[in-house]
């Protein structure tokens, strides 16, 4: 999909609806209980997000405390731009954007593919985004900038996918990560299979229309952002307009994605130990038996919280539709109960994922709370290793486009857009457990 329009123990905890008490955060909060004494936040949104008209933001964190903050912005004709800016000390202060396309106006970019960095050590940097091919706006390639001085300065852009210049198919959807070897490995949503078996005349598909699936495919850069090697197909039967998610320990790495078969739209995990070369495992996380004869445009949140192991949330539309969170293991995909998401929330939706430390993690979706659902908020909690949860805290008050990133073992980043009576803005905070 190209565009909007195209679109853990036993038991839970009752956890009660939290809202922030500051009035830069939420509105509203007068009649709200309060989210007792597990976090603290505290907004870190720079200026030049509003003064840009941001959107689609996406952050990314290394072990020094250092945050690459991706963005777009559009001029009055739609063009796109990508922009990069970086914080030295955890998202107090942030350096002054600068633009990571080289061609102007020419990135892909909507809330479910947006561009996204990744860090790896000794300040190597990545960013990652779909970029038009011409004029078509359906008809984009995979590329990423590197960087080895944390963003000071960037190598040329290359294109990922190798069949850049060949037949018209979209490449997007892009999910990164730096293996500990310096590697980086991409993944991405890729037609060019499907847009290949309709012109042999193998499929009727509309240059213009949405595949009901597609491919995942994966590529790594030995030297880290500068060249890549041969794309390899994870899958084909990837949900089109569903992000996928990436997650490395060691020479491991996790993929999740929205799998797609005929009208199904339900949650994978595809699985290598060897650094993205192969994919022996690809299994599904929950049969939902979601049917939906088009496309959610909601993918997977995947979290590594141990080695080989972690959290995998999703949103289904199957029976009571929301939000559903579990654990699984490098070795065998599901490895405990699925729970749901819903209490104190209507209409949760879009996860996200961020490992802390010691086999925590934080949550965040998209929702209404149930005691005022006329706003919508990014609703965060805690997962705790024993299976306990936290209240929600929730962010915000017409929130979309929600991002979460991990800045230590206690402390993660969060991102969104809040649509206000004038156009959208921008607003990161960051949450600290107390």
């Amino acid at each position: 999909m190209r565009a909007p329009a195209r679109a853990l123990g036993a038991a839970f905890a009752a956890a009660a609806a939290a809202c922030l008490g500051a009035a830069a955060l939420v509105a509203s909060c007068a009649r709200a209980p309060d989210p007792g004494a597990w976090a603290e936040v505290r907004e870190v949104t720079p200026d030049f997000l509003a003064a840009r008209g941001a959107l689609h933001a996406a952050l990314a964190a290394d072990a020094h405390g250092r945050v690459a903050l991706t963005f777009v912005t559009r001029d009055t004709a739609g063009a796109a731009d990508l922009w990069l800016s970086v914080s030295a000390d955890s998202g107090v202060g942030w350096s002054e954007p600068v633009r990571v396309n080289v061609r102007p106006g020419a990135v892909s970019s909507y809330a479910e593919s947006r561009p996204v960095p990744a860090w790896g050590e000794g300040g190597r940097l990545a960013v990652a985004w779909s970029e038009v091919r011409g004029d078509d706006p359906m008809v984009a390639d995979l590329v990423v900038r590197a960087s080895g001085d944390g963003g000071a300065s960037f190598a040329p852009p290359v294109a990922v996918n190798d069949d850049a210049g060949g037949r018209a198919a979209f490449h997007g959807f892009p999910a990164l990560a730096f293996l500990d070897d310096g590697t980086l490995f991409a993944a991405w949503m890729d037609e060019r299979e499907v847009r290949a078996a309709a012109a042999r005349g193998h499929a009727a598909l509309a240059r213009d229309a949405e595949p009901s699936s597609a491919h995942v495919f994966a590529a790594r850069s030995p030297d880290g952002g500068l060249s890549f090697g041969a794309n390899r197909a994870v899958t084909d039967r990837m949900c089109p307009c569903c992000r996928p998610a990436v997650v490395v320990s060691g020479a491991r790495v996790a993929l999740a994605y929205r799998a797609a078969g005929g009208d199904l739209r339900d949650p994978a995990l595809a699985v290598s130990s060897d650094g993205g070369a192969t994919f022996a495992l690809d299994t599904l996380i929950a049969a939902d038996g979601w049917r939906l004869p088009g496309c959610p445009a909601v993918g997977p949140a995947l979290a590594a919280t141990a080695d080989g192991a972690g959290l995998y949330a999703w949103y289904t539309g199957a029976g009571e539709p929301g939000v559903w969170v579990a654990p699984w293991r490098a070795d065998r995909g599901l490895a405990g109960p699925k729970r749901a998401l819903r209490d104190s929330l209507a209409d949760a939706s879009h996860p996200r994922l961020a490992a802390l430390g010691g086999g925590a993690a934080l949550l965040a979706v998209e929702g209404r709370p149930a005691g005022d659902t006329t706003r919508t908020v990014l609703a965060v909690r805690a997962l705790e290793p024993s299976g306990a949860l936290t209240p929600w805290v929730f962010l915000g008050a017409r929130v979309e486009a929600g991002w979460l990133a991990a800045l230590s073992d206690r402390a993660a980043l969060a991102a969104w857009t809040e649509r206000e009576a004038d156009g959208r803005r921008t607003r990161i905070a960051r949450i600290t457990r107390r």
